[in-house]
Order: C-alpha cells, then structure tokens, then sequence
C-alpha cells in the first residue's frame, strides 16, 4: 500500500504544537460540567464611600470559606498589573446564601454573613477572582480552581465593566433567577448593572432612573432555630451565645464600628478593670445592642454579649471598659470584634502585636495605629510616640542645622573630648595668610586716599631738604 508523505510544514506546525503544549502552564479553571460553587453578586470600587464584595453560594450546602480566597490584581490587564494579593475568608455561607466582605460601615438590611477586612482595592482599575481549593487525597498537592472573576475600569475599557462615577453606586451581577439570584453557569459570565440605594428606602435598590431592582438579600431576617438563653457563656462552645433576632430597630440603620482598644493601660492602671473597647455610632438615632456581642482573642476567643437595654446614643463614642465586661486583650497580640444576634461578624480591629505601655490601638481613615492620646469617650487622636529612628533623624537634622549656621557666620569649632569628662576649649580656625594680606593692603590704600594732601606736602618738604643738602655739597 502506497503511504501518502505529508509536507514538511505539516510535519513541523505539529511538532512546534506539542512542545509549546509541553511548555504551556497549565490553567485551573472551574470544572465546565458544573456551575462554580461561589460567583461574585456585587461589588462597590469607590473608595470614598466604602468599598465591599458580595459573593453568592450557588449550591444546596454550606460551604466553608476558609477554603476559597479572593486574589486582587491593581489592573485588569495583567500585563499593566504592578501588584497583588491573596484575601483570605473565613467562615460558613448557607445553602443559597450571601457572603459579603467589606472594609466599611453597612446597612443591616439583610439576612448576609459579613467579613470585615482592609481590602484598598484600586478604583482606577483592577480585578479580583474567586479560588475554591481542591485535593485529591490527604496530603496531596492543593489545587486552586478559578470559581469566578470580575475585572473594572473607571473609564469605558475592552474586558472590564465601568465603574458607576455615583460614589453610592455598585455594580449588581445579572441576569438572575425567579428566586433574583445571579445565574452564572462559567467563570465571569453574564452581565452587570448599575444600582444604588434608594433615597426614600436605603434597604432597597433601584437603578440610575430610579426603578426598583429585585436581588436575591431578603430584608427579613429569619432565625434558624427558635431563640433560645444560654445562662453561662462556657455552655457555649461558640463562645457568642446568639439570639438570631436583630431589634427590629436597627433594620436599615448603620453598623456600630469599634473604634479604639486600650491592651495595656499604663501607670497605677489595671488591666483587669481598666482595659476598654470603644464603640462608634455612625446614626443619627440610638442602635440597640440588644443580643450583640464584643469579642476578643485570636485563638482563644472570649466573649461578651451585651443585655436587653444596651444601647448606644446618636453619633457618640461609647468606651466598654474590662470591669463591666471581663473581656481581657492581651499584652502580645490580639483583636476586638463585634458579633451581630446572627452570629456575623460586622466590625473588626485590626490585629496588634506587642501591646505598647499606656497607648491605645485607634482607628483613622480606615487604618490603624498606635497612639499615646487616648479617647474612650471621643474622636479619636492619633499621636505617634517618638522611636528611636525619628528621635536620631531630629537629632541629625538638629546637628545639621547648626553647621549650617555657624558655617554662614565663619566660625567653627571643634572640641576634644578630655579623661575625666572635661573638654578642651574650641579651637577656631586661622585666616589664611593671603586674606590678611588683601585686608591690610586695601587698608593701606585707603589711608593713601584719605591724607593724599598731608601726604603731598610731606613729599614736597622731603624734596626740598634733598635739595637744600645738595646744594650745600657743592
């Protein structure tokens, strides 16, 4: 049988095809036979009014999100991207359930599992993914899997959505489902719309024109179980005794903030009685606490739920101090949280290490910093204490400064340092022998200048008593 010969630039193409196959990384993506696990529902860039990412469960489990991260990219063009990051989560999500992770104050409007973190995502442009994890066998390689991702541009770009230029304005994924949630069979798709709060019902949306959008975040908020009193908070492994029922006087109003932390009170201070947790109130009325929680501890978690009562007033700072609470910070390292009746929770400090002596862990334009200026009861004042880095910069800039000066008045000195701690007197440095000399001449013509008659006459009577000698010679 005669065997037909194919062309050499057959042969060479496939050849080239299977060593870039060879090369080529491999990419991870979602399985195609499945809808992703968890897609991102909406997302809120601008900067100036917080920003967060709510992420949905499209599946009939709870899923543990310790095993998912948010990776960040400062451009949704890899190739102009000059930074990234991993976010880690934590936490569950119910079946069909919300996940939002946010970095500000929010509306309690909705049944959501809530993760504050300090995201600082880029609202020029960017990206953001979603990594499920996957292993085969224990102890076997973990794999990431690409469940969805979202790229944005603050102007008009190909491969990214346009940022809303209305600070209050968020993206909302479309299309959704009868029940409103988003429908996302692959990684990035569908499509996405601008909404924002409505001004007469901030718990609903609407769009630019003012027309109500449906979403999948009910405004109720059902318990699941029957609420139920645990007299002791060790009978709580938890360590939140939760109620699962908001006051119905906080629906739509702001989260509380936690503000400033006190770890390690200073002087005739005591830890057991003087530590304290300081809460904001970002509303014009009153917040129920009823059924919230402070909590402490990285570990081991300790926690403190507040009474039927507790409330906090309009826009105020209100400090809860360790000897109403006897919740401990520790000296090395810890963080303060406050827990929602639901369990969520809705604001966090950022952890600390090595509490410093009589400063307080406050929080300014959304970052957080020590300072010897403690505030239980007001705004917070953020004033560093001087380190040994900024104490030898004075010191050198000090030093500097007056070199300088006695540079410009043309006086230096030098000292030595003598046995027995005395010092030698400054010695000051000789004027070059050439300055005198143009100092004393310039001083000589000036004289000639000033007695130029004396000195005529002088000549003249010199000349004369030459003359008269002379001639007595001869």
């Amino acid at each position: 049988m005669r065997q037909t010969r194919r062309p050499l630039t057959t042969i060479l193409t496939a050849l080239l095809f299977s060593l870039a196959m060879v090369r080529m990384p491999a990419f991870v993506a979602a399985d195609t036979a499945n809808v992703p696990s968890l897609v991102i529902s909406q997302l809120k860039i601008t900067s100036s009014s917080g920003q967060f990412i709510t992420l949905y469960n499209t599946t009939n489990s709870a899923l543990d999100m310790s095993k998912y991260q948010l990776e960040y990219f400062n451009s949704y063009d890899l190739g102009k991207a000059t930074s990234s990051r991993l976010i880690a989560l934590s936490g569950t999500v119910p079946p069909h359930g919300y996940f939002m992770v946010n970095d500000s104050s929010l509306l309690l409007c909705y049944q959501l599992s809530i993760e504050s973190v300090s995201l600082g995502l880029s609202s020029t442009a960017g990206m953001v993914q979603i990594l499920g994890s996957s292993q085969s066998s224990p102890g076997g390689a973990v794999i990431p899997i690409l469940q969805d991702y979202v790229g944005w541009s603050k102007t008009a770009a190909t491969g990214a959505q346009t940022l809303p230029a209305n600070t209050n304005a968020f993206l909302n994924r479309q299309p959704v489902n009868s029940s409103q949630d988003p429908i996302v069979t692959t990684p990035g798709a569908g499509s996405w719309q601008t909404v924002q709060p409505d001004a007469n019902n901030a718990c609903n949306l609407v769009t630019s024109s003012g027309l109500p959008v449906p979403t999948g975040l009910g405004q109720l908020l059902p318990s699941t179980e029957p609420p139920v009193t645990i007299a002791n908070l060790s009978d709580d492994d938890s360590g939140v005794a939760t109620t699962g029922v908001l006051p119905a006087s906080d629906i739509g109003l702001m989260a509380p903030k936690i503000n400033e932390l006190l770890p390690n009170p200073d002087g005739t201070g005591n830890d057991t009685t003087d530590e304290f947790i300081e809460l904001y109130n970002p509303n014009p009325v009153s917040f129920d606490l009823t059924g919230f929680a402070l909590q402490t501890g990285l570990a081991t978690l300790k926690s403190y739920v507040f009474p039927a009562g507790t409330s906090l007033a309009p826009n105020s700072f209100t400090a809860f101090y360790s000897e109403a609470t006897s919740l401990s910070l520790s000296n090395t390292g810890s963080q303060a949280k406050l827990i929602d009746p639901l369990g969520n929770s809705i604001s966090a400090s950022d952890v600390y290490a090595n509490a410093k002596d009589g400063q307080a862990w406050a929080l300014a334009n959304g970052k957080w910093y020590w300072t010897t200026t403690l505030t239980p009861k007001a705004a917070n004042v953020i004033k560093q204490p001087v380190t040994k880095k900024k104490a030898a910069a004075a010191k050198s800039k000090s030093t500097k400064g007056s070199a300088t000066k006695a540079s410009k008045t043309g006086k230096t000195s030098k000292s030595t340092k003598l046995a027995g701690g005395f010092e030698e007197e400054p010695s000051t440095t000789p004027i070059h022998i050439w300055t005198l000399a143009l100092v004393a001449g310039a001083a000589l013509l000036y004289g000639a200048y000033e007695y130029r008659a004396d000195l005529a006459n002088r000549i003249y009577q010199l000349r004369s008593y030459l003359g008269a000698r002379r001639a007595d010679r001869e």
